[in-house]
């Protein structure tokens, strides 16, 4: 027994050249598996960030859809967050504001069209009114499906094993999230193929059937969460663990006794994403 600075320990016996060999071996096994599990995103670009940004729709499409407002006051401090967020990371942003669906459509086919072999990854955000199964452009209804189907991989080859992310601010029905109480206080494969749905992720601002909230002076719960956790941790943890944090914002420090919102995430990422 020995003692320094007033602590008694054991003295250590130095490992053998066996043990060495096993750390050694652990370690390449660790840094291998690191690579496989973990999307390549150290390319000459970053990748692009479109924004779809409808502050505004028509009176005859609020009409046909019975909407109860067609204004979205407060989105452009989204567009602003992620915006600096975005080009922070990176990524060559792109904006369109109150687009028809006619401009959606070109937009989206040309960035797909686009050569995206020097770059890593595709962002698309959308920031509108919505309903099940898709939102609004400023004169017509959208399915998100068609915005998917241009980035998979049978449409736009350059990114087939390259993530690409989608981030929706919508109502995805009319349904309101009341809350509830806790009960408790802690509440590349074998056949050299992948798959064409592979490497997608969608963060939705709500759970299917429920309305998303905005507000009006600092923009929506969502987005500015998504915004802040990237902010924080973007360059420290894993995207999931950031979104899952993003999940956690919104459903415990947005909100009121009446009024509550869970962002929703389908992932069919295939590895870790680290921004």
């Amino acid at each position: 027994m020995a003692e320094e600075n007033g602590q008694s320990f054991q003295n250590v016996t130095e490992p053998s050249d066996s043990n060495r060999k096993n750390d050694s071996i652990t370690r390449d096994e660790d840094l291998e598996d690191i690579k496989k599990y973990k999307y390549k995103m150290d390319y000459p670009e970053k990748g692009v960030c479109v924004i779809i940004n409808i502050e505004k729709l028509t009176p005859e499409l609020i009409s046909k859809e019975k909407l109860p407002t067609g204004d979205r006051p407060g989105t452009n401090k989204d567009v602003e967050a992620l915006s600096e967020v975005f080009k922070s990371f990176g990524f060559q942003v792109r904006i369109e504001n109150n687009a028809t669906a006619e401009k959606i459509i070109e937009v989206m086919e040309k960035v797909a069209k686009e050569d995206h072999s020097q770059r890593g990854c595709f962002v698309c955000v959308v920031l509108s009114h919505g309903k099940e199964g898709g939102f609004y452009c400023t004169d017509d209804f959208m399915e998100e499906e068609y915005l998917f189907n241009l980035f998979k991989g049978e449409s736009c080859k350059q990114l087939v094993g390259k993530p690409k992310l989608f981030f929706i601010q919508a109502c995805r029905g009319r349904k309101v999230d009341r809350g509830v109480t806790p009960y408790a206080s802690e509440a590349i494969t074998s056949t050299g193929k992948i798959p064409i749905e592979a490497d997608f992720l969608c963060h939705y601002s709500t759970s299917q059937g429920y309305v998303a909230f905005r507000d009006t002076s600092y923009g929506s719960w969502f987005i500015q969460s998504l915004c802040d956790m990237l902010t924080k941790y973007g360059k420290k943890y894993e995207l999931m663990q950031i979104l899952t944090r993003v999940n956690h914002k919104v459903a415990f420090e947005y909100g009121t006794c009446v009024k509550k919102e869970m962002p929703c995430i389908v992932s069919k990422l295939t590895k870790d994403i680290y921004l």
